[in-house]
């Protein structure tokens, strides 16, 4: 085993993800003490009630993804995709992957598709999305949560979901990040009749504060939660609804044979604590993870937020960029390259480079995820990442399930849209990830932001390590984050122009010095990208953190974060 790097092989776990037996788990049980991070205050409380309940980690993580189907909306849906890193307590952390596949196995490749452009205008800037019945991949995060629960879960399922169903058929009040999605995503959320019903209220789109339903998704959780071999129903009328039929890809085949991975997580040692991130078909775990092992001693050289400091995590992203080629995704799934790309003496190599380094546009502006972080008195700890993409635009009839565009996401397919063969597990940046040190302090955390997540993840770890930032600080600190330009061509040397983009101000209010500002200018002089105030554009970290039995918690006002702490 290397130093710094413990060496996993790839050991898939498959299960069919349809319909497999469920056991119901009951009795009345004192709370569990614990925190619980997240994307909405009212998918944190969600979560929070699980734990009042009696329930674990896991139990709390899915209460709080249940729930977030219902008011992240546009973020997160039953018929999207997700990853999640976590562990009861009793055994090794486990990674599963449940994010899409590409569908059309026994469907004609040059079928006619529903897929067709929508612009979203993001006022300094636009972007064309994808969606239509045809930019529907095959989804796994309902079977991929079910599996969860198989796994690690100690509450009858119908105890975890009744939060959510509560939020579809009572109501739910509508907070501010997720109403600028839907302002932002306006073309997409009223591209037809069903899917504007969901986010509407009185023929307007709806605003922040306003109470919204949506309880066909209330019943739609409740049969699954009752008999999970609802799943099964639903996923025939996704193969009818979205399959080539109606302009999409999705067949009968796809569902019979849709999997649900679980692997051992990538895993580094930074000091004292060791990472578990997501391993394959994650390429953002392996980042994270080699930029944290290039951090190490940054807090020795440099004063927290000083020129130093922030100029030094935009050359770590720097090196990340040069190693993520274009094949880079692809490789992550091979455990030969991982050991390479973690060896002692290639880490030294980039290491040696970072002080040299001073030399497309940001990416997708948006980045239609959310994340779930929480942790159990027991030792349990989930991580949990979910996305729709921004939506196909379509509900699933009768369901109140709005259908992802992953097929349609630019992020996912930058070879080009519909090349992969059916059947394969689609590639995602979203990183959910896990820090165990001495006397078991524990820290869940992870991000939304598309191509932007894993630098907002790995700055909040090195805030915590390398500084010894308090939560709260690590996450509300201003973000930088450096992107390759790819609309021109590369240089000499094959390396692509850099940009960097920052937050002047953090949203607690705290400020780069213009030292730090200038350093980053003058080292990416290149149209730099300046946020004078907090935006999600740089994702939203929500973390959950146990010292012993001492809880603490920090949600990302960036993308409406918000912590309960129980006990």
């Amino acid at each position: 085993m290397q130093p710094g790097f413990r060496r996993y092989e790839v050991k898939w776990y498959r299960r069919p993800a349809i319909l497999r037996p469920m056991t119901q788990r009951g009795a009345l049980r004192p709370p569990t003490r614990g925190v619980v991070a997240a994307g909405d205050p009212a998918t944190a409380e969600s979560g929070a009630a699980c734990l009042r309940a009696g329930g674990n980690a896991i139990d709390a993580a899915l209460g709080a993804a249940f729930a977030a189907f219902v008011c992240e909306l546009p973020l997160a849906s039953p018929f999207g995709g997700g990853v999640m890193v976590a562990g009861d307590g009793s055994s090794e952390l486990a990674a599963l992957d449940f994010f899409a596949r590409t569908p059309g196995l026994g469907a004609d490749p040059h079928g006619e598709l529903d897929f067709r452009d929508v612009e979203v205008d993001f006022g300094a800037t636009t972007q064309v999305f994808h969606i239509g019945r045809g930019s529907a991949a095959l989804p796994a995060a309902l079977p991929g949560l079910l599996e969860a629960h198989r796994r690690w879960g100690s509450l009858p399922l119908t105890a975890i979901v009744e939060p959510a169903v509560e939020l579809g058929r009572r109501g739910y009040e509508l907070g501010a990040g997720v109403a600028y999605v839907f302002d932002l995503l306006a073309p997409i959320v009223t591209a037809s009749a069903g899917v504007k019903a969901l986010h509407e209220l009185d023929g307007q789109l709806a605003g922040a504060g306003a109470r919204l339903h949506n309880r066909e998704l209330a019943d739609t959780l409740e049969r699954v939660a009752r008999s999970p071999g609802h799943v099964r129903e639903l996923y025939a009328a996704l193969a009818d609804q979205f399959g080539p039929a109606a302009g999409g890809r999705i067949t009968e085949r796809d569902v019979a044979e849709l999997e649900v991975f679980a692997a051992e997580p990538l895993q580094v040692d930074h000091g004292a604590f060791r990472l578990y991130t997501m391993s394959a078909p994650s390429s953002g775990g392996a980042l994270v993870a080699l930029g944290l092992r290039l951090s190490e001693g940054l807090g020795e050289r440099s004063g927290f937020l000083s020129p130093e400091h922030v100029l030094g995590l935009a050359r770590i992203e720097d090196v990340l960029l040069d190693v993520r080629d274009e094949d880079f995704d692809e490789r992550c799934c091979d455990p030969r390259f991982l050991a390479m790309l973690f060896d002692e003496q290639h880490i030294d190599a980039l290491r040696a480079g970072l002080a040299g380094r001073s030399l497309a546009a940001p990416g997708h502006p948006l980045g239609s995820t959310t994340h779930i972080s929480a942790l159990d008195e027991h030792g349990g700890a989930a991580s949990l990442t979910l996305t729709n993409g921004e939506g196909s635009g379509y509900v699933l009839e009768g369901t109140g399930v709005h259908v992802n565009n992953l097929m349609g996401e630019e992020d996912i397919h930058p070879r080009g849209f519909h090349h992969d063969a059916p059947g394969t597990r689609l590639v995602t940046m979203m990183a959910p990830s896990v820090l165990v040190g001495a006397s078991a302090r524990t820290i869940a955390l992870g991000s939304g932001g598309s191509n932007r997540l894993r630098n907002a993840i790995l700055s909040v770890i090195t805030h915590l390590l390398e500084h010894g930032a308090a939560p709260d600080a690590a996450v509300l600190a201003p973000r930088v984050h450096l992107e390759a330009v790819r609309n021109g061509g590369p240089d000499a040397a094959g390396r692509w122009p850099r940009q960097i983009a920052f937050e002047r101000r953090g949203p607690s209010g705290a400020e780069l010095a213009e030292g730090s500002v200038s350093a980053l200018v003058g080292a990416y002089p290149d149209r730099p990208v300046v946020f004078d105030a907090p935006n999600m554009f740089f994702g939203g970290v929500h973390l959950a953190l146990r010292d012993r039995l001492v809880f603490q918690g920090a949600g990302d006002p960036r993308r409406g974060g918000s912590v309960r702490i129980v006990g």
